[in-house]
């Protein structure tokens, strides 16, 4: 068992053995990739270095920056500023990327774990010659949208960071899957400085994974939500496993893209340019549908239960499937759970229905009812009532249809396949009108024991 009895966070035995599964598939991925001899330090310099410009553009977007990778790149290797853009932005791109310069040479010693003094080389770093850069805080802070509260006190946080350490230094042999998600979230549970605590909390992530042999995690932009939402559930409740989830299906996605990466011819290819072009814009239209399928529910659930007091909330993710992840699912791979939105009802006396549409690769029915034609599909889950992980598949007890996709660029209906087999064709209008009758009927049709 690992040890998180000196931690914020705890898990039980069923959900322990879960995510020793998952750490286990992780690592045995990595075992089979470095026999092939894909996984070698080169190819990993390599990588880290195509994807440290995205790195510091996500890490920043986070935070509310607007520079693209290329802006970045641009800002870190000449220095200039960047034309409709906050010239801070410019300056926290070069800050943060000297962080992850020093981070790659902490990772070359393996045999010390992160303490205290790698996280203050980080801040300071990050922060250059802003007030209170590395020097932990004096003051109480307020975490934007959280209801969580760090510690009010400079002794508060010095005893925060004193645990984290031991803690640390205790279980430096667990695998880095597990210590990448934990330091980081306890890194921003304790919150130790004034400013650029969460970048500094995802470079001691990478910090461990590097130093470990795996390639860096990016956590995107459009996936701040989740991101956010998964710290707030750790910081609150002490679980962690929302957390851990996202965090190892990052890692999944850094080894697939390395994969991709280290067999990629070099060069140019305009037709395959084009090809890109053409997906991307595939993409685009399939974003759309999704959105409007989701806005669809929430206004005829809406209409069904306002006259009975009944609140209907639909939560939309920001870009569920980027390019990487839309070819990845035309090709019947998965998508590293890529949330679409989600549905809550809440009618008074009743018992509250949760759905989460999640996007992954069309199943061989649909495939075959379309010319077996790979694509995206929307599949649903419901909040696990016990333990890990937090979502289960709905499968046969889904709101009126357990697999939706389109025919992306060919017209407005949907192609949906119903719990009983059957294949049927509904336009957008008809087809979340019966997803919205689905879940209030089972509102109204739950044992609320």
């Amino acid at each position: 068992m690992f040890n998180l009895t000196a931690t914020p966070y705890s898990l039980d035995a069923a959900a322990e053995a879960q995510v020793r599964q998952r750490v286990s598939d992780i690592e045995e991925r990595v075992r089979l990739l470095r026999r092939a001899g894909t996984l070698t330090d080169i190819t990993l310099r390599d990588f880290y270095g195509q994807k440290r410009f995205e790195e510091v553009a996500e890490s920043n977007a986070l935070e509310g920056s607007t520079l693209s990778a290329g802006e970045t790149q641009l800002a870190v290797m000449k220095g200039i500023t960047i034309t409709g853009h906050d010239p801070a932005y410019v300056k926290d791109a070069i800050a943060l990327n000297k962080a992850l310069d020093r981070i790659t040479e902490l990772a070359k010693n393996r045999d010390v774990p992160t303490d205290i003094d790698q996280v203050r080389q980080v801040n300071e770093l990050i922060l250059g010659d802003r007030p209170g850069a590395g020097l932990l805080r004096k003051e109480a802070v307020i975490i934007s949208g959280s209801s969580h509260r760090p510690p009010a006190t400079w002794d508060g946080v010095m005893r925060g960071m004193e645990e984290w350490e031991r803690w640390s230094k205790a279980n430096k042999d667990l695998p880095a899957p597990i210590r990448a998600a934990i330091l980081h979230a306890w890194l921003t549970h304790i919150h130790p400085y004034l400013d650029g605590n969460g970048r500094a909390a995802r470079a001691i992530s990478n910090l461990e994974l590097i130093r470990a042999g795996y390639p860096p995690i990016i956590i995107k932009k459009k996936e701040r939500d989740r991101y956010i939402d998964a710290l707030a559930e750790s910081d609150v409740g002490g679980d962690i496993r929302s957390f851990m989830e996202l965090v190892f299906a990052r890692i999944e996605g850094s080894l697939r893209g390395l994969e991709l990466a280290a067999k990629a011819k070099q060069g140019y290819d305009q037709l395959a340019q084009k090809i890109r072009e053409r997906q991307e814009a595939l993409l685009k239209v399939w974003d759309t549908s999704v959105r409007l399928l989701a806005s669809s529910i929430e206004l005829h659930l809406s209409q069904m239960v306002d006259s009975v007091g009944g609140r209907c909330s639909v939560r939309i993710y920001d870009t569920p499937l980027d390019i990487e992840d839309f070819i990845d699912v035309c090709e019947g791979r998965p998508a590293s759970h890529s949330w679409a939105f989600t549905v809550r009802l809440e009618v008074p006396g009743l018992p509250r229905v949760e759905h989460l549409a999640w996007i992954g690769f069309r199943g061989p029915q649909m495939k075959a009812r379309l010319n077996n034609e790979g694509g995206p599909s929307v599949y649903w889950s419901h909040r696990n009532p016990v333990g890990y992980p937090k979502w289960l598949a709905d499968k046969n007890n889904s709101p009126f249809a357990v697999e939706m996709t389109q025919n992306i660029g060919k017209g407005d209906a949907w192609t949906v396949m119903k719990a009983n087999g059957d294949i049927v064709h509904p336009q957008l209008n008809d087809l979340s009108r019966q997803i919205a009758e689905a879940i209030a009927a089972e509102a109204s049709l739950r044992d609320g024991s």
